[in-house]
Formats: structure tokens, C-alpha cells, sequence
């Protein structure tokens, strides 16, 4: 109700021709506040995220849109503050040794290639082809990764959190699933499966996860975030080098997250076990935090690296199959010449 039923009872007879009731309309008012009071109480505990539940997991196609209580439960709360960034803009000082040298990389295969790299403390780089379009394969699961951290700092989702993989999510397993720590009912904690899904990039868990945040809100946090021309909300998974090098400086950069979401997955890339792509060209005392995504017509690497004249982003995406080296190659070709500069 609104205050202005609760107000005051005089009316045009005057507050003398109350006073007779007062004493028992105090009673009843006191009692109808506590009653109230009570209420507020146990909808705020029953709204409240409890630890170690389970949470239910809407079943739906990966590329269909979700609607589950995690999703209808956001609009009660402050919606996250990103900083402003023009959407599809990767805001770059160009360095013509810089794309000399990703060039020389690449050599005659350039056309099959998008490139992305940009110093974070002076905004140093290069974008060869950063528009051109890809299908995001495995990369999609640093949207993934985000929403989740998200929602963790919204309270809706908690580490001990578990889910359950559904026979469909465990369908996308390409032999990754017999390393996830399941219970007997499929049953994977949220933290697990967060694991599982960056380190070792398991199909399953980040199909479950995607069905828990809804597909719809990883597109709705990355349009915010800036990114034009991705979406997880359809089964072509489309993707770009410059959406995918905004996204993984939000990620660095704990744009719109927590410190403590922000610290967790930099961790978490930094133990990706697929090492073929942007780790390999660099000095094996480097700091770096990777995300692969590869398929039939799809290589990619996107990645931080935390490179002695500061940390750069660098996003590589191409059309080739499981072709690791031209990536290694431009991973190289981008440190040595950061590293001159």
C-alpha cells in the first residue's frame, strides 16, 4: 500500500469525534505493522541466495532465449555501473611498427585473419580486419564467464552454488565431461563448473551455465559492455576480433564487476590448459591468461598478457582449422615489438 492510506484519519468531523476509538485503532495499527514488518522479513529471506542450494536450470536450446528466476530476479536490483564505450569501438592509438610486424606474421593469409591488440596503459596497438566476422566456437564462454561473475556480485549466484547437467548438456561433451568433478546425480557446483569450463573448456558446463544466466542476458551485458557483433542467443555464435578484445579488457579490467569477480577470472584464464595459440610465442616467464575456441573452420585465441612495458589485450581469430602456429606467430611478433617501444 501506499503511505497515503496509512495517513491521518481526521476528516471534516474533526479529530474529537475519533477519540472514542482511538485506544483500539492504536492496537490494531501496532498489530498491522508488526504483522507487515514480519512479512517484509520473510520475503527478503526467501528472496536472499542460500549457500549450497541448487539452482534450477532451464533445459532450452543453447541458442534459444531463457527466462528463469535468475533472469526475472535482475530488475530488482541496481543494475551494474560499465564504463561508456561506443559500441563496436576498440579506442586504439596505431602503431604502424605494430602492424608491420603482424602483417610480416601472417604473410599471404592476412585476408583469413581478424587482429586486435591494444596496450591498456596508452591505448598502443593494432586492428587488421577487426570487424570481419567468425563463428566464435569456444570463445563464447568468456560471455559466459562474465555473466556468471555478474550475478555472483548481484548476489544471485554464490561458488557453492550447484547445478545439475541435464542428458542434453552432457551431449555438447566433445571428451572434456570425464574430468568434471560431477556428484552421482550430476549435480557440479558453481565454481567447479566455472572451472571446467575455462580451464579445460568443457562443452557441458558452459551449456548449463548459459541455460542458468540466460542467453538473452549475456547479449543484453554485452551490448553494454560495447560489443556489437556477438551473441550467444543463436546457434551461429557470431563474434569479431574487436568485440572480442573489448571484452576480455572489461574482464581484466573488472569493468562493471567487483574486484573480487575480476581478480577470479584473470585465475581462471590464467590456468587454461590449451597453450597453443598466444602462450606459445611468448617468454615462458610471462604472465598470461588465455581463451581458445576452435571448430571446423574456426581458430582462436584471446588473451591478456601482463608484458613487462605494460598489460596489452590481443584477440586472434581466423577461419583455419586447429592452425595454431600463425597465432603463436603473431603472439611473438606483438611482444617483441611491444617490448622495443
Amino acid at each position: 500500500m501506499h503511505a497515503a492510506q496509512f495517513g491521518s484519519p481526521v476528516s471534516g468531523h474533526g479529530v474529537a469525534a475519533l477519540s472514542p476509538w482511538l485506544p483500539a485503532f492504536a492496537v490494531a495499527l501496532a498489530t498491522f505493522a508488526t504483522s507487515l514488518a514480519m512479512l517484509v522479513l520473510v520475503t527478503i529471506d526467501a528472496l536472499a541466495p542460500a549457500r549450497a542450494r541448487s539452482l534450477a536450470v532451464d533445459t532450452g536450446e543453447a541458442g534459444g532465449s531463457s527466462s528463469i528466476a535468475v533472469e526475472a530476479a535482475q530488475p530488482s536490483l541496481a543494475p551494474p555501473r560499465f564504463a561508456e564505450r561506443t559500441p563496436g569501438s576498440v579506442e586504439l592509438a596505431t602503431d604502424p611498427r605494430l602492424q608491420a610486424a603482424v602483417e610480416a606474421a601472417l604473410g599471404s593469409e592476412v585476408s583469413h585473419y581478424g587482429v586486435v591488440v591494444r596496450r591498456l596503459k596508452d591505448g598502443r596497438g593494432v586492428a587488421i580486419n577487426p570487424g570481419q566476422q567468425f563463428y566464435a566456437a569456444s570463445t563464447f564462454k568468456l560471455a559466459v564467464l562474465y555473466q556468471v561473475e555478474l550475478l555472483h556480485d548481484q548476489g544471485l549466484v554464490h561458488d557453492s552454488d550447484t547445478i545439475v547437467l541435464s542428458k542434453a548438456d552432457a551431449a555438447e561433451d566433445l571428451g572434456t565431461i570425464r574430468d568434471v568433478p560431477t556428484g552421482p546425480d550430476g549435480s557440479i557446483t558453481i565454481a567447479d563448473a566455472l572451472h571446467a569450463m575455462i580451464t579445460i573448456s568443457d562443452n557441458a558446463t558452459a551449456v548449463a551455465l548459459l541455460h542458468l544466466v540466460g542467453a538473452s542476458n549475456v547479449d543484453t551485458t554485452l551490448s553494454r559492455l560495447g560489443l556489437q557483433h556477438t551473441s550467444v542467443n543463436t546457434t551461429d555464435l557470431p563474434t569479431d576480433a574487436a568485440d572480442m578484445a573489448l571484452l576480455m579488457e572489461a574482464i581484466v579490467d573488472g569493468n562493471g564487476v567487483s574486484d573480487r569477480a575480476r581478480q577470479e577470472m584473470r585465475d581462471l584464464l590464467a590456468a587454461q590448459e590449451t597453450r597453443t595459440g598466444i602462450p606459445a610465442g611468448l617468454p615462458a616467464n610471462v604472465p598470461v591468461g588465455n581463451k581458445t575456441g576452435t571448430w571446423k573452420g574456426a581458430t582462436h585465441d584471446v588473451a591478456f598478457v601482463d608484458a613487462p612495458g605494460g598489460m596489452y589485450v590481443i584477440a586472434v581469430l581466423s577461419d583455419g582449422d586447429w592452425s595454431w602456429a600463425p597465432i603463436a606467430r603473431v603472439s611473438k611478433a606483438v611482444y617483441e615489438t611491444l617490448a622495443s617501444e
